[in-house]
């Protein structure tokens, strides 16, 4: 086979990255919406939207395999040219991540004064944490299924229209929650009910745009038990994988609630920045996802090392500039999200702190993609489990520090380093290799 051209790759990650980044960036962009919105209502709602949108991100981070499966799955059979394989295998991931939501919603619902509770925040903070997550747990139905189309038509290469529909869910969540929050005096309940009825907006309109693809390729689109259940089985490993990754932000969001509303509030917006940094990073993973999927099932290896080479660059590029963004912002961006004087100094030390990590975490996004779409599941569920224990015990530690802005500071630092910097080193050990080729 010959030797992919440098030109050529460039464009290919491109037209895959670009529209993977809007789509990505509107999706925290909704929660980002929330947190600005709510920062304005006052300091307490501020903090129980950061534990309610935690919980919520937590169930949704673990089920991110439903995105990931259908990705290399669809991916692996388009490059083989087994479409209507992959259309066929894709739907049931879609149902899966229906069913999966319907059966998540309610457990939060029923649970949500428990599950709040083992943040063990302040009174005030707790009830409104409560509120946000009992309104916003239906919208899990919608928003599990949109991870698995999202999958889907990754795996078609097709990032364009992911990005056309969260794009549009993204823009129609501030009028709606802003209407809710304000007109209707909703408060923080306001800002969760918005954010779902945006997300079974985005859910119909990619439940439309697959159908018509499987109606074409003469599939049915009803649901398969026994594909449901090998979808779900598929992506075990990914969900343990997911369990030690949000295991990860809780224990760290529950440290931040030890160390005051304050420090709690304004890791809620190093949170926003941080996640919104993360799915912007991640754009460069989904190239990774969708092109090395083809190529394994193209049977071209040989142009695999070719991409990491390149994708490698792409990322540490991209993490430098969005650090220093982030460095040259310092000063003023948490005035997005607050007024509170006491509230914007704790903030900036701590941006800065996350504006170094970020050439080192799109360094790990972009191992995440390399190996997720080679299928090589076992080994990411393995590497994060390890990290996660040596992580623990270092965030643990994090209860030492003062409250306040260097608390924030060392908060993040933790993460960053130990967690982030772990997670780099142990997935650079397994793409040295050919292993998981």
């Amino acid at each position: 086979m010959e030797k992919p051209k440098k030109t050529s790759l460039n464009r290919q990650v491109l037209a895959l990255a670009l529209p993977a980044l809007g789509s990505l960036i509107a999706e925290p962009l909704l929660r980002m919406a929330d947190s600005i919105l709510v920062g304005h209502v006052g300091t307490p709602d501020l903090a129980g939207l950061a534990i309610g949108s935690t919980v919520l991100t937590l169930v949704v981070g673990i089920c991110v395999f439903l995105a990931y499966t259908t990705t290399a799955v669809t991916g692996r059979a388009i490059g083989a040219g087994k479409r209507a394989e992959g259309l066929r295998l894709g739907i049931q991931g879609m149902w899966l991540g229906a069913l999966l939501g319907g059966a998540l919603a309610i457990v939060l619902i029923v649970f949500a004064p428990q599950i709040i509770g083992l943040f063990e925040a302040e009174t005030q903070v707790a009830d409104l944490a409560r509120r946000y997550l009992i309104v916003s747990a239906p919208g899990l139905v919608a928003m599990l299924s949109v991870l698995a189309a999202n999958g889907v038509l990754r795996g078609l290469l097709d990032t364009r229209t992911p990005l056309l529909v969260t794009t549009s869910a993204a823009i129609l969540n501030v009028p709606v929650s802003a209407f809710l929050i304000f007109g209707c005096s909703l408060g923080v309940a306001g800002a969760g009910a918005g954010t779902a009825i945006c997300q079974f907006f985005m859910a119909i309109w990619l439940w439309i745009v697959v159908v018509k693809k499987l109606r074409a390729e003469r599939v049915s689109a009803r649901p398969d038990i026994q594909l449901i259940f090998h979808s779900g089985m598929h992506g075990l490993p990914l969900v343990l994988r997911s369990l030690f990754l949000q295991a990860a932000i809780v224990v760290t969001t529950w440290q931040a609630a030890r160390l005051g509303a304050a420090t709690l509030a304004g890791y809620q917006i190093l949170k926003t920045l941080w996640t919104l940094a993360a799915f912007g990073l991640d754009a460069l993973a989904i190239a990774a996802q969708a092109l090395l999927a083809n190529a394994l099932g193209e049977g071209e290896e040989r142009k695999i090392r070719v991409l990491i080479a390149q994708l490698n660059r792409w990322a540490l590029g991209f993490g430098t500039l969005i650090g220093l963004v982030f460095a040259a912002t310092s000063s003023f961006s948490p005035h997005l999200f607050t007024a509170d004087p006491e509230l914007l100094s704790v903030c900036v030390p701590a941006i800065i702190v996350v504006g170094l990590m970020q050439p080192l975490a799109a360094l790990t996004y972009i191992y995440d993609g390399y190996l997720i779409g080679a299928d090589d599941t076992k080994y990411l569920a393995k590497a994060m489990a390890i990290v996660f224990a040596i992580y623990l015990p270092a965030i643990l530690l994090a209860g030492l520090l003062p409250e306040g802005a260097w608390g924030l500071a060392g908060l993040w630092a933790i993460y960053g380093l130990v967690f982030i910097g772990g997670r780099a080193a142990s997935l650079w050990l397994r793409i040295r290799t050919d292993a998981w080729l």
